[in-house]
């Protein structure tokens, strides 16, 4: 079983079942595979070949999804651009990509022709929606040139399905390549555990560029559910779909959740008793959050998973809804198709209750990043996905986070290096040391502080420093609360002392 064949196989058991919708859109099991028989079409009379490559820079919309079934059954490498990124770093992934062909939405019209010129790689452009650019195609009129039939091209299980940007040690994003057997590995594992079937419905609004696109799209479909697709979050619009279209599955991250929604009345308001399975991961999840999400989904069984771009997505370790309070700050048990040892520097297994690095290895584990051998070699060893992530285990053998071996921050469902913010800091001419860590935050995960140490002489304010990391950086990896130092606390032998600013601004 091969991604390209979860749509294939559902026009043929639920042909007129809702497969998809969006605002005013709804398309049928039949009707989505036409469309998406018809792009693959179309992109094979370009002249691609298995193993090229296609980028998308989009936020979420169909075309999105008709391109990762379309790209699977061809063989050809899907890769979601993460569109939150700053231009320079968009322009440098797709190149990195190899990408012949570049599908981009038309709020994004601006950006492609600013980089088009240095995308040598990139042979044709296709726009969705808006009045197309002189030098690309547009999207709806190609994909209907094609024909419906099946594409005649043999992909197999250890072809490589997607890229996914996932973050490197100084901030800059890698592509993970996952194989069609990686993906397929961890749907089914979610869909087992969830009982996800034909019957249910799922609101897909986390952005298809991260590899939410496997735990909950692919996920969903390839269980046969019908999938609500939200453009971007907005509460309102959220809770107004899982009433109105009684869907059964709710998967967001916390920060999402009703720490932003509870601000809002009239999302509140909408009656969403009716959602059977709640999902969350990617960060901290309260006991108060979780009564909350008892409060408005009654009937909602909850579900905390932890996972990462490496290990195909978040269900490395699940927590199961009759353990969800009883292991409250737990981040499960270690999915069954996974091993797992944690261990220290020296690469011993710790005692139980001792801190370490959580090591996985199963078939869901990618086999290295693109064009980046010298990360693979570290990440990946003796077939061992070393995570970064530190945590410890229970006696019964639920494993809890604890710390990241590398500085990354989660905040919003995104991670932030504090290397890439802090170095951004130091471009600003007053600035002569800065020291970027995350604390805790209900509505954020983890909320990013920065401290700055001026050059002598120089003065600056808050708001000068927040002005100026908005010029630098996008909005989810700038500081939302910046302290002014002396000095930075170090050690011995130089290293700033995180630990001792976190311990003392927790508060």
């Amino acid at each position: 079983m091969t991604i390209g064949n979860i749509v294939s196989r559902n026009a043929i058991q639920f042909p007129d079942r809702e497969a998809l919708v969006f605002e005013d859109l709804r398309y049928t099991w039949t009707e989505l595979n036409d469309r998406i028989n018809r792009l693959a079409d179309s992109l094979l009379a370009l002249g691609l070949k298995k193993g090229d490559k296609v980028a998308m820079l989009a936020e979420n919309i169909p075309a999105m999804v008709e391109a990762n079934y379309a790209l699977a059954k061809i063989g050809v490498v899907y890769f979601p651009v993460k569109t939150r990124l700053l231009p320079p770093d968009i322009k440098y992934l797709i190149d990195l990509s190899d990408a012949k062909v570049l599908i981009y939405h038309e709020e994004f019209a601006g950006i492609v022709a600013d980089m088009k010129e240095e995308l040598p790689k990139v042979e044709t452009y296709l726009q969705v929606g808006g009045k197309k650019a002189p030098f690309a195609g547009e999207y709806e009129s190609f994909l209907k040139k094609g024909k419906k039939v099946e594409p005649d091209v043999e992909v197999s299980v250890d072809d490589t399905y997607i890229f996914l940007c996932t973050g490197g040690t100084t901030g800059i994003s890698k592509l993970a390549m996952l194989t069609h057997a990686n993906a397929m590995w961890a749907i089914y594992t979610t869909t087992n555990v969830m009982t996800i079937s034909e019957e249910d419905v799922g609101l897909q609004v986390l952005p298809l560029f991260h590899v939410i696109i496997n735990n909950c799209l692919n996920t969903l479909m390839a269980a046969g559910a019908k999938v609500i697709l939200q453009h971007r979050f907005d509460p309102i619009q959220y809770m107004k779909d899982l009433s109105e279209e009684k869907v059964t599955i709710a998967i967001v991250v916390p920060p999402f959740l009703f720490n932003w929604i509870m601000g809002v009345p009239e999302a509140i308001a909408y009656d969403i008793t009716h959602v059977r399975i709640f999902a969350t991961a990617a960060a901290t999840f309260p006991d108060d959050l979780k009564k909350d999400v008892k409060k408005y989904m009654p009937k909602a069984q909850m579900f905390y998973t932890y996972g990462l771009t490496e290990s195909s997505g978040g269900n490395a370790t699940v927590l199961t809804p009759n353990m969800m309070f009883e292991k409250a700050g737990s981040i499960g048990v270690v999915n069954p198709v996974l091993s797992y040892k944690i261990v220290d520097d020296k690469g011993s297994k710790v005692k139980v209750g001792d801190p370490g690095e959580l090591l996985l290895k199963g078939p869901s584990i990618i086999s290295g990043y693109y064009k980046r051998d010298d990360e693979t070699k570290v990440t990946f060893i003796d077939g061992w996905l070393h995570t970064g992530d530190i945590v410890s285990s229970d006696k019964e053998g639920f494993l809890y986070f604890v710390d990241r071996r590398k500085d990354m921050i989660k905040t919003g469902g995104e991670n932030v290096f504090a290397k890439e913010v802090e170095d951004a800091f130091l471009t600003n001419p007053k600035v002569q040391e800065s020291a970027v860590f995350g604390l805790p935050d209900e509505i954020w995960g983890e909320k990013i502080h920065a401290a700055v140490v001026l050059k002598p002489g120089e003065e600056a304010t808050e708001e000068e420093m927040m002005a100026y990391a908005k010029k630098k950086l996008p909005g989810y990896k700038r500081p939302k609360v910046v302290y002014f130092l002396d000095a930075l606390p170090r050690n011995p032998s130089g290293k700033v002392l995180k630990y001792k600013m976190k311990d003392e601004y927790k508060e």
